[in-house]
């Protein structure tokens, strides 16, 4: 009897079906897989519960977030390509008394006369499109936390783009003493 008793218990134990899982967060609002976002709007998008943002915003953002991430492709793959450095300057008028024209003349590409670099290419994309969704998409109780949530992100983002700007100096003056 007590055999039976046991193997009922065990057969009603594996009959239960298991607690059922919680469905995952919109795929928008996940983060990369280094766990850093990818813009100023993925980083409002990580905290879009905190922000209470709706389905309409969640895709709105969303659509812009991949637009960028498009816009950026290139400006990326020169990054990674090691062809241009951020602290190298394309721009003939980066020195001094340089013109717009400099002395090679037309020979430049059109791109190269505009940005100095593509870390301050992809930064003027950023903020472009941030403001683009702060003004159109977010609410004007969203906006100064969306403001914090970005400026946060920029600020970190500097701080892995710069190392030894952000921490050279404070080594540099730890190092003297």
């Amino acid at each position: 009897m007590r055999t039976s008793t046991l193997a009922f218990l065990f057969v009603l134990g594996c009959a239960s079906a298991p607690p059922p899982t919680p469905p995952a967060p919109p795929p928008i609002a996940a983060p990369p897989a280094e766990d850093f976002p990818r813009s100023s709007i993925a980083a409002i998008l990580a905290h879009w519960q905190e922000l209470e943002l709706t389905s309409d915003q969640l895709d709105a953002l969303g659509r812009r977030d991949d637009a960028l991430a498009k816009e950026d492709a290139a400006l990326r793959a020169r990054l990674a390509a090691g062809t241009s450095s951020p602290t190298s300057f394309s721009t003939p008028s980066a020195g001094m008394g340089g013109g717009r024209h400099g002395h090679h003349g037309g020979q430049r590409p059109q791109a190269a006369l505009h940005g100095p670099d593509p870390l301050t290419q992809l930064d003027d994309n950023d903020t472009r499109a941030y403001l683009e969704v702060e003004e159109k998409v977010l609410t004007e109780a969203q906006r100064p936390r969306a403001r914090e949530i970005a400026s946060a992100y920029r600020e970190a983002l500097y701080d892995r783009q710069h190392p030894s700007a952000s921490r050279g100096a404070q080594d540099a003056g730890s190092l003297a003493r």
